[in-house]
């Protein structure tokens, strides 16, 4: 029986297939049993899990109504990705992640448009994300409003956390991206800001003034569009998306503010998040709380007091499931450590990142993660 009180397989997708010795390096059986586990959970927390995440079929309906308006045949659109009206306009609440790529694909291709993902985002009212929207309209103040959306935010996509922060005069709302998001990584993250950004414009007006936009990617060709339909700054390169604004916007009254409906739809999406963490096993909760940490990694004592477990509940939890703290943790340091690499920053920089003291340790760790040097995977990535 597994922590979260399902039985755990003994082959877990025909990874685990242990003999008395490994052949090749003589390994013992509990040593192949945990890293067939950690090589499972690696998977399932990368490609295979963002493959199969959900994605609100309200997105993809608002994506097609807004090619439907440039004129493209949304049918022809629908079968060129294998998906027929029912997958979206029927019962079903959410698609996979794969599905909604091949949709924005294909939407970027026929329409000819790079930027639709900043238009679709627009298009969005808070209601389309559903119970999360109906709390956010009607919150009292912007305050209120990013809390909830930095608490919910995932009952509506696992792909990205938010991460609220308060510095000096500003307020920064930055996504954490917690998986890789690859090919359409720009017009997702286009997607998620636009529509916070709408979201703001809708509940403050004209009061919504002075908010930068940080992306985390190099200026696009068509980068004049951000500016156009955002209609605020917009600088690139940043190590997040993030959403910049004065303090002072926080607690402006919102014109939609009721206590009773925002109560309620605040106890929904409670419950729904309460859910989404029964069915996710503890080793995907280490490693999502590692991946959102900034400025140093927790110790496990550290998560164990956030979950109010003690360090010992924990790690028997993780044990269970064949994994450590420390062999999740180097899985977030790699992830982490190519991300930054490829996004441009120096190996001293990715190393001080991740609480290397010392850089020729850091080398030593992604030589063996990868097979080269921090500098060469970097030069390969430009």
């Amino acid at each position: 029986m597994t922590a979260n009180g399902s039985t755990a397989p003994a082959n877990i997708g025909g990874i685990v297939r242990i003999a008395p010795r490994d052949r090749r390096a003589g390994l013992s059986i509990n040593r192949l049993f945990s890293d067939s586990i950690l090589s499972y959970h690696r998977d399932m927390s990368s490609h295979a899990f963002k493959k199969r995440a959900p994605i609100s079929v309200n997105y993809v309906r608002t994506l097609l109504e807004l090619m439907r308006q440039s004129g493209l045949d949304i049918e022809a659109l629908l079968q060129s990705v294998g998906l027929d009206r029912e997958a979206v306009y029927g019962s079903a609440p959410s698609l996979r992640f794969e599905q909604f790529r091949l949709v924005m694909q294909a939407a970027v291709a026929q329409s000819g448009d790079p930027a639709i993902g900043l238009r679709l985002g627009q298009q969005m009212t808070l209601t389309s994300h559903g119970l999360l929207g109906y709390a956010a309209i009607s919150s009292p103040h912007l305050a209120d409003m990013l809390s909830l959306l930095e608490r919910y935010f995932r009952t509506r996509t696992r792909l990205c956390e938010p991460r609220l922060k308060k510095v000096g005069k500003r307020v920064h709302f930055a996504l954490i991206e917690t998986y890789d998001l690859g090919d359409v990584r720009v017009p997702y993250l286009e997607v998620v800001m636009a529509s916070v950004v709408a979201g703001a414009h809708f509940v403050l007006g004209e009061r919504f003034q002075g908010a930068q936009i940080k992306m985390p990617y190099a200026a696009p060709d068509y980068a004049d569009r951000y500016r156009e339909l955002l209609k605020m700054d917009v600088t690139f390169d940043a190590e997040h998306a993030e959403l910049s604004m004065p303090v002072a916007l926080l607690y402006e009254p919102f014109p939609l503010a009721d206590p009773a409906s925002r109560e309620q739809a605040a106890l929904k999406c409670e419950e729904e998040l309460q859910k989404l963490e029964a069915e996710q096993d503890w080793a995907l909760r280490v490693r999502n709380r590692l991946m959102m940490a900034e400025d140093g990694f927790p110790s496990l004592e550290q998560l164990a007091e956030q979950y109010c477990l003690t360090a010992r509940t924990l790690r028997r939890y993780l044990d269970a499931l064949g994994v450590s703290y420390r062999q999740l943790l180097e899985q977030v340091r790699e992830d982490k450590a190519r991300r930054w690499l490829k996004s441009g920053l120096s190996v001293q920089q990715v190393a001080d990142k991740l609480g290397y003291s010392d850089p020729s340790n850091f080398s030593r760790a992604f030589r063996q993660w990868s097979g080269e040097s921090p500098s060469h995977y970097r030069s390969r990535q430009a």
